[in-house]
């Protein structure tokens, strides 16, 4: 073999060695990626979650791209401001608010850029599991009383970017619990884990029980759900009242009847709530 034959053997060697550990690499970040994300995959129903409003994730649905545009909206806000926490809450019960906050979440999830971790603090009334038809082996309750690790009770959908971390059982001293020590360091690790990680909090009303209150020293921004029809403007202005200490980023007025045949219905404080 002369010396060029030698020389264009050796760079084909080298070439398919190069490839070779560049295939490695990929697959090796591949893994890690996967791995960094916690909690075991948990299929989920696409008709169960339609029937309950849970459409962001679903292509085919007329009304996704609406939360599309709430993401973009809130996702804009958010890394304007470096914000890495949002509390979705709404003034009382059955304003739309946990529907609201899931919804977002997968559609954060579908950003190649982001994670995004969806926590259910309505401790006393837990439900985001109920909407996607979960049965989740242990929640916030498990981890706080010694029972689970945080890593336990992680829920991982099918998304592959969004993670739920359940409540689980219903606490009932939850104002309390959301004020411990163990709470406040569970929110900075949940806030700090990962660089590219939202973290959405499914609080309970603001008017109905002082959880909020207890653990918005721990929540970048809110995001105030009202429903047209339900909500009196009075609830509406003392929540706000209630959230002058934080940043509102904006809010939303659901069930509107022209809902679905508008884009503005993400209302940014700076225009008026109709």
């Amino acid at each position: 073999m002369d010396k060029l034959e030698k020389a264009l053997l050796k760079a084909r060697q080298d070439r398919q060695g190069h490839e070779s550990r560049h295939v490695a690499v990929q697959a090796e970040y591949a893994q890690d990626v996967t791995d960094s994300l916690p909690g075991p995959s948990v299929r989920i129903s696409d008709a169960f979650c339609e029937q309950n409003r849970i459409i962001a994730a679903l292509a085919k649905n007329p009304h996704a791209d609406l939360f599309r545009i709430l993401r973009t909206q809130v996702l804009q806000t958010m890394r304007k401001n470096e914000f890495k926490t949002l509390a979705v809450t709404s003034p009382n019960y059955d304003e739309g608010k946990t529907t609201i906050a899931i919804n977002l979440a997968m559609s954060i999830a579908l950003d190649l850029n982001q994670t995004v971790l969806l926590v259910d603090l309505d401790l006393r009334h837990p439900s985001v599991h109920s909407y996607l038809g979960l049965q989740p082996r242990a929640g916030i309750a498990d981890y706080l009383s010694g029972k689970a690790s945080i890593a336990d009770c992680m829920e991982r959908l099918p998304l592959n970017r969004m993670t739920i971390l359940p409540s689980g059982a219903s606490v009932e001293h939850s104002s309390e619990v959301l004020g411990s020590p163990q709470m406040a360091n569970l929110a900075c690790e949940l806030r700090e884990r990962y660089p590219d990680r939202l973290v959405i909090y499914d609080m309970p009303p603001l008017l109905v029980q002082d959880d909020p209150l207890t653990f918005l020293p721990h929540i970048d921004g809110v995001l105030l759900v009202a429903r047209e029809g339900k909500t009196p403007v009075a609830d509406v202005s003392r929540s706000l009242e209630i959230l002058s200490a934080t940043t509102v980023i904006g809010t939303v007025l659901n069930d509107h009847r022209d809902l679905f045949a508008k884009e503005e219905w993400l209302s940014f404080l700076d225009e008026p709530l109709s």
